[in-house]
């Protein structure tokens, strides 16, 4: 268990930094913003990464804290602090995919090069970190709760929907209209 303390270690604290940057990116678009949609659309998803913050401030000692531990007893069911571990540990794997997805919806906007490199660097590195923690909480629930059903297992059921193809994001182009040239009118 002490492996996966410190995979899950190094990917909550980069995932800290990571919305950190984006809720950084998002603060003058808020304050700036067109209309109300725009301040309430970037607030809403600016309020679910500040909460998100705030329980990663609390997670990341916590995983610390066990990763140190010697005693594998302590890494058991019957332990209360253990048993909370786990259940934040799940509680951040959707908190990985909603990031991913708060970064796609972004991307949509911030099509700019500086803010489009970075956010699409931001959600490369936390999607390949959202499936290392999926993966690696299927197995660990598996060792110690074996009648746990993940209540977010229909995300993925029939299909990965945060998978891209490539490394460009799903963005779909308007349409233009063919317009009127020097050329066409001959």
């Amino acid at each position: 268990m002490k492996d996966e303390l410190n995979i899950f270690y190094r990917i909550f604290t980069t995932t800290k930094d990571a919305i950190e940057k984006f809720m950084n990116m998002l603060d003058p678009v808020i304050q700036n913003a067109k209309d109300e949609h725009e301040r309430l659309y970037y607030h809403h998803i600016y309020e679910e990464e500040e909460q998100r913050l705030s329980r990663l401030v609390e997670l990341i000692p916590l995983i610390s804290k066990f990763e140190k531990e010697n005693d594998e007893k302590i890494f058991s069911p019957a332990n209360n602090e253990f048993n909370r571990l786990l259940q934040e540990l799940n509680l951040e794997k959707f908190g990985l995919h909603n990031f991913v997805e708060h970064l796609d919806l972004a991307l949509f906007t911030f099509t700019d090069e500086e803010r489009s490199t970075l956010l699409n660097q931001l959600r490369d590195v936390s999607y390949q970190d959202y499936l290392q923690v999926k993966e690696m909480l299927n197995k660990i629930n598996e060792r110690f709760d074996h009648d746990y059903v993940d209540p977010h297992a229909h995300h993925d059921k029939h299909y990965d929907h945060l998978a891209r193809l490539g490394s460009s994001p799903i963005i779909k182009q308007p349409n233009k209209k063919k317009g009127f040239t020097v050329g066409s009118l001959k």
